[in-house]
């Protein structure tokens, strides 16, 4: 089974849109990526979201006040496969995670393994996205904490 470079060419701009939309504070067109129906679900080092309230109020407060403020993600190295059927395909791709307020710099970097989408009326949405990020952002996280703990209050 294959899937046509249309396909394959939707499918790339959904990912570029889950990108786009988060960046721009877009909630609601960042649930336009995900499937219209509850059997969805997202794993990150933020915590596991399935439904899509639970994915939507994450995307909330990631965009607005969370991780996401000031940043820019980039997408790249992205490969489609298809699925089990015509309706179905994963990929896999890189997110790289710029900050564009302060002094640009790599804050994060990670990849995105076996997204599953699927074909629905309104063209490919996901339905499961797994996000590892690289060991690199960890030792971020601990940088700053250590740097906040130091700072007088």
């Amino acid at each position: 089974m294959s899937l046509p470079p249309e396909d394959r060419l939707a499918i790339h701009e959904l990912c570029a849109r889950y990108y786009l939309t988060t960046d721009e504070a877009d909630v609601d067109g960042f649930m336009d990526c995900w499937a219209d129906h509850d059997d969805i679900r997202f794993e990150s080092v933020f915590g596991t979201f399935e439904g899509r309230a639970a994915i939507r109020d994450f995307e909330d407060e990631h965009v607005h006040r969370g991780m996401a403020v000031g940043k820019r993600h980039l997408l790249s190295n992205v490969v489609v496969r298809p699925g089990e059927d015509d309706h179905t395909a994963f990929v896999t791709s890189y997110m790289t995670v710029l900050d564009v307020v302060n002094i640009p710099h790599i804050v994060a970097t990670a990849i995105y393994r076996n997204s599953k989408v699927v074909r629905t009326d309104d063209g490919w949405k996901f339905v499961y996205r797994h996000m590892d990020v690289d060991p690199g952002f960890q030792k971020l996280m601990d940088a700053q904490d250590t740097q906040d703990a130091e700072q007088p209050a």
